[in-house]
Formats: C-alpha cells, structure tokens, sequence
C-alpha cells in the first residue's frame, strides 16, 4: 500500500478520527503506519494554522495597541492645546482690562488737557476779566 491510497482511504472513512480509531484497533495491520504518520502530519499542519493565526492575532493586536498610543498621544496633545488656548484668551482677557482702563485715563487726561487750553485761551482772549467785569 502507497501513501496517497492509505491517506485516501482514510479521508474517505472520516479523517483524523477513523484514522485514531483504526491505529489504536489494529496495531498490526499495513494501514496502521500509515494512521499515524496521517494523525502526525494532521498535528503539524493544525499547529501551523494555528501559529500563523495567532501571529496574524498578534498583528492585529499590535496594530491596535499602537493605534491606541497613537490615540493616546493625539489627546494629551490636544488636551495641551486646549489648556494653551485658555491661557491665551485669560491672558487676552487681563490685557483688555488693561487696555479699558488705560483709555478711560487717557480720556480723563484728555478732559483736564482740553479745560487747561480752554481756561488758558479765556485768559489770553481776556474772557476773564470781561467776565469779572460784568459780575461787578
């Protein structure tokens, strides 16, 4: 008996179970070597699917877990711009506060500038003592 008759015959009676069957049932038998060398390679070939799903498992895995660092990483970096946009805008916040109170100075330097030119034209014009003049 050849190899491909033996795997055949034994696919054609139910694989890897007749095949366990068979070997522990007939231990003398030709078929028998065959049996088990079937169930050995049947072994190797199921860990190797295995082994390449649990690598392509891995992957995926990996890939995830460095999706979620890079995730990770967007939100502290985003939490940072955040947390910079604030300070800015208290920042521009305490600067128009300043910029408020510095104008209403300005205009009340303003005021007291446009009263001392109009009180210095009515002394020059003699406004003053036209005034004084027609008090008495």
């Amino acid at each position: 008996m050849d190899k491909d008759a033996a795997y055949a015959e034994i696919e054609r009676n139910g694989g890897a179970t007749y095949a366990k069957t068979f070997a522990a049932r007939y231990p003398d038998e030709p078929l028998t070597p065959f049996c088990h060398r079937y169930l050995f390679e049947r072994a190797q070939r199921d860990e190797a699917e295995h082994d390449a799903a649990t690598a392509t498992h891995d992957d995926e895995r990996g890939f995830a877990l460095r999706s979620l660092a890079r995730m990770e990483a967007s939100s502290h970096i985003a939490q940072a711009a955040a947390s910079a946009s604030r300070d800015a805008a208290a920042a521009a916040h305490t600067s128009a506060r300043a910029a408020r109170r510095s104008a209403f100075w300005t205009m009340i330097a303003a005021l007291a500038s446009a009263t001392g030119v109009v009180v210095n034209a009515a002394l020059n014009l003699g406004w003053l003592e036209w005034a004084r003049h027609l008090a008495r």
